[in-house]
């Protein structure tokens, strides 16, 4: 098992996994934050404990502004964005394509929910067939949209890792 690290999400990972039940996999990170609007893009969610909701700096909400402006994503894409920036955190939680796009411009790591699922596989923390019944209900059950390729690719990524 890996360090558990330090992550900032926008709402589309923590209502994902909320809609399969799969909150437990966000313990791969020691601690989740979100900014004051996926906070309360989320108020309808129960989180764990390692969510928390984190002020943003001034600096942070004009950067905010920005990505909103050049790079077409929401406010609370924009400032859970900027919320990791300034705080020189890495992992950023999404699954939205130009918010991806926008966090690598500020030399984030953009991860979705398959990619939490499969981490918390590899680490153990979900069984090999928990990963795969999780992908089947988000394929079936939740919002997010899932190509048939991305399923096959994760499916075969869980079987990969041999557990």
């Amino acid at each position: 098992m890996s360090e558990p690290q330090q992550a900032v999400s926008n709402s589309g990972p923590i209502m994902h996994l909320n809609e399969i039940g799969a909150m437990k996999t966000l313990r791969i990170f020691r601690q989740v934050y979100i900014p004051p609007e996926v906070g309360r893009e989320t108020t309808h969610i129960k989180k764990p404990s390692a969510i928390q909701i984190s002020e943003l700096s001034a600096k942070a909400k004009d950067l905010a502004k920005l990505l909103i402006i050049k790079n077409a994503v929401d406010l609370g894409e924009a400032q859970a964005i900027a919320l990791a920036a300034s705080r020189g955190m890495r992992i950023f939680l999404t699954d939205d394509l130009a918010a991806r796009d926008a966090a690598k411009q500020q030399n984030l790591e953009p991860h979705g929910t398959l990619g939490i699922l499969l981490r918390a596989f590899r680490e153990g923390i979900i069984t090999k067939s928990a990963a795969i019944s999780y992908v089947e209900l988000l394929r079936t059950r939740s919002t997010l949209f899932l190509t048939k390729d991305l399923v096959e690719w994760i499916n075969a990524e869980i079987e990969k890792s041999g557990k």
